[in-house]
């Protein structure tokens, strides 16, 4: 049995069009006639119904589908698995983090860690904050960098705990920023776990207005282009703050809250411990 077979038999149940199937698989399509032929001769079954020019896939094909997947990924598997090997690597981790520590933080442990264990292969999956648990606890990540803790029952440490910064456009860094606050929008992250304490205090003035949105890298590019102003953890408007495209301030009122980051495992290995220490370098330089 062939795996460009099967390949090809997987686009065509998906499609039940051998035209279509011809189209993504870049082949002809009497191609993909006789790899469908030929698989159907091996398992001595037809796994389509053929009426004119359309077909259509039957019971035995579609129960076959699944195998058919499971087959072609434990193969791609081990062609990559072995690729990895031949380029140098012995072992690989997946990340799971959220966007917000992707484009902070995550490049400096990146390098950190490639220099330390240039032979562990690395890969990053973007999840949203209250993904990142869940995500570890299935086992489709090995590690989670995460705002928030997890209800599961898996192996948690605290890398770091932030204080907050009220960042603003740089062509208000000379307005008082109690007075901002009662002006100005505040653009909130739904999964920002300090801001029902940010909010206790907010309560607290006359008036203040706010808006979700649920992306950090939208909510610095709105507070750049005047739309508003927001509090996040240092770390992350770090690099803007440096290139003078924000102002940020330390609110003596808010002083007490803080943004906590999370290293979260579901199993301890060698190499995630090298990589959690590897974490807890670069925040402590942070």
């Amino acid at each position: 049995m062939e795996t460009e077979w099967l390949r090809t038999f997987i686009v065509a149940a998906e499609t039940e069009n051998f035209r279509e199937t011809a189209e993504r698989c870049f082949i002809t399509q009497s191609t993909v006639s006789k790899h469908i032929q030929h698989l159907e001769k091996e398992l001595q079954t037809p796994l389509f119904e053929r009426q004119a020019k359309h077909v259509k896939l039957n019971y035995i094909g579609a129960h076959f589908l699944q195998q058919a997947k499971e087959i072609v990924a434990t193969v791609d598997e081990a062609l990559h698995s072995t690729q990895s090997l031949k380029s140098g690597f012995t072992s690989k981790l997946t990340i799971g983090v959220a966007p917000q520590i992707a484009n902070s933080t995550l490049p400096a442990v990146i390098d950190y860690f490639q220099q330390q264990k240039p032979a562990i292969q690395l890969s990053i999956e973007l999840l949203k904050s209250n993904e990142i648990g869940e995500a570890v606890y299935a086992g489709a990540v090995d590690i989670g960098i995460s705002k928030l803790t997890s209800t599961r029952a898996i192996h948690m440490e605290m890398l770091a705990e932030e204080p907050l910064q009220l960042i603003v456009p740089i062509g208000k860094k000379f307005t008082d920023p109690m007075t901002l606050l009662q002006q100005e929008t505040i653009l909130i992250h739904e999964y920002a776990p300090y801001w029902q304490e940010v909010q206790q205090v907010l309560q607290q003035l006359p008036s203040y207005k706010s808006m979700q949105i649920n992306q950090t890298e939208v909510i610095k590019n709105f507070v750049k282009q005047g739309l508003g102003i927001a509090f996040l953890p240092k770390s992350v408007i770090e690099a803007p703050y440096q290139e003078q495209l924000l102002h940020s301030y330390s609110v003596k009122e808010f002083s007490h809250i803080v943004s906590n980051t999370y290293f979260l495992c579901k199993y301890v290995t060698a190499d995630i411990e090298a990589f959690l220490a590897v974490c807890y370098a670069i925040y402590k330089n942070n």
